[in-house]
């Protein structure tokens, strides 16, 4: 299957933009499953460098929702972008984007919004739909909080990963956030206040499954194999994650998706490609 879509990605006009330098593309779709067609997902292709990221939500949206669409993967370096003139113009020339029916969408928040949109994962009201995107916002304080102290390409010091998932400077878990405590938040301080947010009965927002429960899912539970886990350690995650029974829930939600656990195969089955 890999293969086939492989060519069919070659077919198109962003794909023909790059194949003419040393540049790798592997493309192919997430199985679906029988579900009432979507006209603005129709010819969906997720633009994305060849590995998880930034689109790896979007993807398990797609997933959830049994939509097919085209995951176009470019291998190389900043080069490898440079046959690919406007395509990249909606990400201020960067991945990710993604090529829908409307145009071009880049930056991850709004991929992600659309994307959950279209897929019936941003809940059943304005309100709901609000209230999913502060969960992402949380998430992203959470990912700050962590690089200040293990930066992206660097290896991780014990004692950076000391304080980041045994820190009790700011323990202020509840009523107003203690400002004077701000520069000592990490881990615990943001499961703890989030925890109280979700809801009682497995998803985080609306009693159903939403971009919300995927983010959860990405931040705290997505691995692959020993090459990558959650903030470095996985042991350490999910013993936080014990005295959080209700994002636990809401990440079992995800984790037990009859479509998400066909995505899984198909990624594992991808990433041997490579």
């Amino acid at each position: 299957m890999i293969s086939a879509l492989i060519r069919r990605s070659l077919r198109s006009p962003l794909a023909f933009a790059v194949v003419g330098s040393a540049t790798s593309i592997t493309a192919y779709a997430a199985a679906p499953t029988k579900c009432e067609p979507n006209e603005k997902l129709v010819g969906m292709r997720c633009n994305y460098w060849a590995g998880r990221g930034l689109m790896e939500v979007p993807r398990f949206c797609l997933a959830i929702a049994g939509k097919e669409y085209e995951d176009w993967r470019l291998q190389g370096d900043y080069d490898a972008t440079k046959g690919m003139g406007h395509a990249l113009d909606a990400n201020l020339g960067r991945l990710p984007t993604i090529d829908c029916v409307d145009g071009t969408i880049g930056q991850s928040a709004a991929i992600n919004f659309y994307i959950a949109s279209e897929c019936g994962l941003m809940g059943s009201s304005t309100f709901e739909a609000a209230k999913i995107i502060e969960f992402g916002e949380h998430l992203k304080e959470l990912h700050m909080a962590f690089r200040k102290l293990v930066p992206y390409g660097s290896e991780p010091k014990a004692e950076a990963l000391a304080i980041f998932f045994d820190s009790e400077v700011a323990t202020d878990y509840e009523g107003p956030a203690d400002q004077s405590k701000s520069s000592g938040r990490q881990l615990k301080w943001y499961l703890y206040r989030m925890e109280k947010l979700v809801g009682d009965d497995g998803f985080a927002v609306g009693g159903k499954l939403s971009l919300a429960d995927v983010q959860l899912y990405n931040t705290f539970a997505d691995k692959l194999g020993d090459l990558s886990e959650p903030f470095t350690s996985a042991a350490r995650t999910d013993a936080a994650l014990d005295k959080c029974p209700k994002i636990k829930a809401c990440i079992a939600s995800v984790a037990n998706h009859e479509n998400v656990k066909k995505w899984l195969e198909e990624r594992t089955k991808l990433i041997n490609e490579f």
